[in-house]
């Protein structure tokens, strides 16, 4: 698709992620299963690398956040070819326009950078690490911006290297620590109406834990976006079960951290969501989505 054009249809496909859920309750077909994210706590490293500073800018040290190797589209294939079959059916011509959500995940912990994604002329959804420490900052910002905002819950990987955060919900935690945990992470992201998961890759697997922490968002009036970081998740079937509005990611937008590679998941994605008639996509703060977002 040429630049301007597909430039055109992405942004007028972009969404409230609340508008997007309406027409995508069910979907469970998601491109691939995913890495985990961040080691967010003292031990997450900065980037040796920075960005060529613009004049009069000063560009901060990004935090960047261990993760594995990204699918390999053979792997994507598999993925898509065994998860259960969408429920979402093909939009019809002449029918509303197709809708996107997009979903810039690990806000709060890249100042000048999370502050940049924000300013987007996008109608983002920013999902927030509650114990980032612009975490509040950018937040308020965010909802003053009137962008959809949610509680990017940090929870056990089945990688022990790998750090969810602090204050991670785990499998071993009892019923009432899990809420106790959540009720300080809701205290964080006040301005919150939803929540995904930030790792997890064993707590989502686990219906039990996952059974706790959505009738406590429940109790709250929460909706759940799966982030889907392993195929195992229960999180989708639990949710529809106690009766939490629910849903998952269809495509991670950068796996790859290059801006072209970006541009061509992006095209993806408005192939789905033209297909399907909704579609949701997650993103992170980084230069190379951050340029996407901006230029494809």
């Amino acid at each position: 698709m040429p630049f301007l054009a597909r430039r055109t249809a992405f942004v007028s496909a972009v969404f409230a992620l609340l508008v997007t859920l309406c027409l995508c309750s069910g979907c469970d077909r998601p491109e691939s299963s995913h890495k985990e994210r961040p080691d967010t706590g003292q031990n997450a490293r900065e980037s040796p690398s920075q960005r060529p500073a613009t004049e009069g800018i000063t560009i901060d040290p990004i935090v960047v956040f261990e993760e594995p190797e990204a699918d390999t589209p053979e792997q994507a294939a598999a993925a898509a070819q065994s998860a259960p079959q969408e429920a979402v059916p093909p939009v019809a011509s002449g029918t509303a326009r197709p809708r996107v959500a997009i979903i810039i995940d690990d806000m709060g912990y890249h100042q000048q950078l999370g502050n940049q994604l924000l300013a987007l002329d996008l109608n983002l959804t920013f999902s927030f690490l509650p114990a980032g420490p612009f975490t509040a900052q950018q937040a308020a910002l965010a909802k003053a911006k009137g962008r959809e905002i949610l509680l990017h819950l940090p929870m056990e990987p089945r990688n022990t290297a790998w750090n969810p955060g602090e204050n991670a919900l785990y499998v071993r935690d009892t019923p009432e620590r899990l809420r106790q945990k959540m009720a300080g992470m809701f205290s964080a992201v006040p301005h919150a109406t939803g929540a995904n998961n930030h790792m997890g890759s064993r707590f989502t697997a686990d219906a039990a834990a996952m059974r706790v922490v959505l009738t406590t968002l429940k109790e709250h009036s929460f909706y759940f976006i799966d982030s889907y970081t392993a195929r195992g998740s229960q999180g989708l079937a639990t949710a529809q079960e106690i009766g939490v509005p629910a849903a998952r990611r269809h495509i991670f937008l950068d796996n790859v951290q290059e801006t072209e590679t970006i541009c061509r998941q992006i095209d993806e994605l408005v192939a789905i969501t033209q297909k399907k008639g909704a579609a949701i996509a997650i993103g992170h703060p980084n230069w190379a989505t951050l340029s996407a977002l901006t230029e494809c």
